[in-house]
């Protein structure tokens, strides 16, 4: 069978699965649920002295097009906070989660959110003696405005300065590596990276969610609590490998993990593929369940083994190559679509979306007008029986 094992700044991990901090880590029970379901690393709901973060509003999940879970189309709106223990009972839960986690060849990485630098240097501090593998510092939420404190979540970590003081200051507090993951949202993940690296950090993660707000058009309001809430799903993963990609491209000296809409076998390759080392996952176990982990990591052995591979690690990057620029985009070759009338079912999505007025009903049988075809390859992507082909003819 494949070798699933990858290094992540100098620590090895029995597989690139990681679970991300969220609902699924929320304490040492659910972190050893994800441990046995084959997980190789956890990283902790979040650990703050904020209180307020501390306090998990009623309710807080919703479900936007809950009828496309299973398809890969729904949204994940909430507004769940930070872990729900003070630091020092957090820490003594970790320490049962690294206990347990030796036992089964995993890890556990403590993440963090500080309000001031004097509060990331204790938490830094006081997780380590816990004895996590690893650190990672929250500059992606909670999604706080500046008011509320100027070196944490959002605001923190959308601000490159910030970010790189904060990296170098728990730097030089611990021994394990630190790791840093990035806000999509009102920042420059690029920018942020490369501050973090700059000032040390060993990995940095791509991406956290968006803020979003759902408003129901019947009550007039928002749904559920009524405000502001975190906004993520599979659509992520595009945006997600976009600054994966952009990242690895920059020449970071740092590790970069994957984060961000992940929901299947194939987003997990699609991030290896881009230069990733690993990657984390919260929203698809949330939804599917601590199975997933399981169901997952079979499908990734499977597609590794059915392709001769002998290690995840010889598919690490291997789309770099491939990417092309926007100054070498092909500008020059024909194509044209063909129709396959064996296939066709005469929905006309294709006609309907046509701006170029090619596709037309002739003598009964939709049919491709070549003359005014220009290629773009919308209709053989949009029907629904794949009856359409798109052909290189010049």
């Amino acid at each position: 069978m494949p070798d699933l094992s990858v290094e992540l700044a100098g620590v090895k991990l029995k597989n690139p699965l990681m679970v991300a901090a969220g609902t699924p880590t929320i304490n040492s029970k659910a972190m050893i649920k994800c441990i046995k379901y084959g997980a190789a690393a956890v990283v902790s709901k979040t650990i703050t002295y904020a209180k307020l973060h501390r306090l998990q509003p009623r309710p807080r999940f919703y479900v936007v097009h809950p009828e496309s879970v299973d398809s890969g189309f729904y949204s994940l709106y909430s507004v769940e906070l930070m872990s729900e223990l003070p630091p020092e009972e957090a820490v003594e839960d970790l320490s049962i989660a690294v206990k347990y986690a030796r036992r089964y060849d995993a890890i556990v990485v403590a993440s963090i959110a500080g309000r001031s630098m004097d509060e990331w240097v204790k938490l830094s501090s006081t997780v380590e003696d816990a004895g996590v593998s690893m650190i990672e510092l929250n500059l992606s939420c909670p999604h706080v405005e500046a008011e509320e404190g100027s070196l944490m979540g959002k605001i923190a970590g959308s601000d490159p300065y910030i970010v790189g003081k904060i990296v170098s200051t728990v730097k030089s507090t611990v021994e394990v590596p630190i790791a840093v993951k990035l806000t999509p949202h009102g920042a420059d993940p690029l920018a942020v990276a490369l501050a973090a690296d700059k000032a040390g950090a060993d990995i940095v993660v791509a991406t956290a969610r968006f803020q979003g707000l759902v408003v129901d058009i019947d009550s007039m309001r928002p749904v559920v609590w009524g405000g502001l809430g975190g906004y993520g799903g599979p659509w992520m993963s595009p945006i997600s490998c976009s600054w994966v990609y952009r990242i690895v491209k920059s020449g970071v000296r740092a590790c970069v993990v994957g984060s961000g809409g992940i929901a299947g076998y194939e987003d997990i390759l699609r991030f290896l593929m881009l230069g990733c080392r690993s990657v984390q996952i919260c929203t698809a176990i949330i939804m599917h369940g601590f199975q997933f982990i399981a169901r997952t990591l079979k499908a990734l052995d499977n597609w590794l083994a059915d392709r001769g591979f002998s290690s995840v690690n010889d598919v690490v990057g291997v789309a770099l190559p491939n990417i092309v620029s926007f100054e070498e985009l092909d500008r020059v070759s024909v194509y044209k679509s063909g129709i396959d009338r064996g296939k066709c079912i005469s929905c006309m999505r294709c006609s309907r979306s046509c701006f170029y007025e090619a596709i037309k009903i002739m003598d009964g049988e939709v049919t491709v007008d070549q003359e005014l075809c220009t290629g773009c390859g919308l209709c053989a992507s949009i029907c629904p029986s794949k009856a359409i082909t798109l052909r290189r003819i010049g």
